[in-house]
């Protein structure tokens, strides 16, 4: 099969006529996943990022063990289900929310799915590249490559769920540190002597903003009980009274620290990922209003803030951009004949 493809001829300026090549679509496929605390969401893309298909699945377990076979049975029922098979696979990327040594596959530290020291790399069971990155790095570059920021240099993406977790880009490049943990500003404090945090520290900005912390502060005052998050989300859209509060304290906690992010980075655009999209519409002025609040001026004239439009597979859809980028720079076969 031929990986270089000719698709036309360029418009003559005089001289000879030139032949346009491009990568055939087809040469090689790239899996994208997002593993959640409760789910993992999928994607399948040929070479050039165009999605083939999807797949959620949910999580009964945060077990290492369970999901790590879940993981092997859904990339492979993934891949059979459109007739694609290992040899044709280019590589795998998973984005987890935590710290990630991206280089040797190795989690660090991922406090809300119980995990420390767990290599990816070592317990799956393909021969492929098995490519890892933090979730809201990976969904910074699926809003670079299909998303709301492809042209924009400087900007926050903020993947708000279990926990809270950034992925910045300066200059057109993902920041991630002297240590590769840089984006950690879930916990960052804003309370020193506040609620008890996943990571071991008090007061951390996800203990106020995230999904499981506005789920734990309704059930403290509801009525009635909810299960979810989810229900949360319906009783907001429902008008529930005691819902709207506690969103008010979420926007409260998400405007201040979003404000001390745009005060101390100055992007061009932040992006909110996660399931809050679902009332942006209820979110987006009141959380304005409390960036501005807390802004400075200079800083807040300057930025654009912004839902994610990739409903939720920003996180895979950037592991799978990873993995063509990883496969395009180093496999040296590209270019010649298969």
């Amino acid at each position: 099969e031929n990986k270089i493809t000719n698709c036309g001829i360029a418009k003559s300026t005089g001289g000879r006529h030139s032949v346009l090549y491009q990568i055939n679509p087809d040469v090689f496929y790239a899996i994208g996943i997002d593993l959640q605390v409760d789910r993992m969401i999928c994607v399948l893309t040929n070479s050039i990022g165009k999605i083939i298909s999807t797949r959620e699945v949910f999580l009964q377990s945060k077990d290492e063990w369970y999901v790590i076979n879940t993981l092997n049975q859904t990339i492979d029922e993934l891949s059979a289900a459109n007739h694609i098979f290992l040899p044709d696979i280019g590589g795998i990327g998973i984005g987890v929310p935590g710290i990630v040594q991206n280089s040797t596959g190795l989690i660090e530290f991922a406090p809300n799915l119980g995990w420390q020291n767990v290599n990816l790399n070592q317990l799956l069971k393909y021969d492929k590249p098995i490519l890892i990155e933090n979730e809201a790095n990976a969904a910074a570059i699926g809003e670079k490559a299909l998303g709301s920021a492809g042209n924009i240099a400087n900007m926050l993406y903020i993947s708000i769920g279990a926990g809270i977790g950034c992925g910045l880009m300066l200059n057109n490049r993902l920041y991630t540190g002297h240590s590769y943990h840089a984006g950690e500003f879930g916990h960052m404090t804003v309370d020193p002597n506040g609620v008890p945090c996943h990571c071991g520290n008090q007061g951390c900005w996800e203990a106020y903003a995230s999904n499981n912390a506005t789920f734990e502060r309704y059930n403290q005052i509801a009525t009635e009980k909810i299960h979810s998050y989810d229900d949360f989300l319906e009783q907001v859209l429902q008008n529930n009274s005691q819902a709207t509060a506690v969103l008010d304290t979420t926007v409260k906690y998400l405007g201040i620290g979003i404000a001390n992010l745009v005060n101390g980075l100055n992007p061009e655009m932040v992006i909110i990922g996660g399931k809050i999209t679902a009332i942006k519409d209820q979110v987006y002025h009141p959380l304005l209003k409390q960036i501005k609040d807390h802004c400075l001026n200079k800083a807040y004239s300057g930025f654009t803030l912004e839902f994610s439009q990739l409903k939720n597979q920003g996180t895979a859809i950037g592991m799978a951009s990873i993995v063509i980028d990883e496969v395009m720079n180093h496999d040296n076969t590209l270019g010649n004949n298969a």
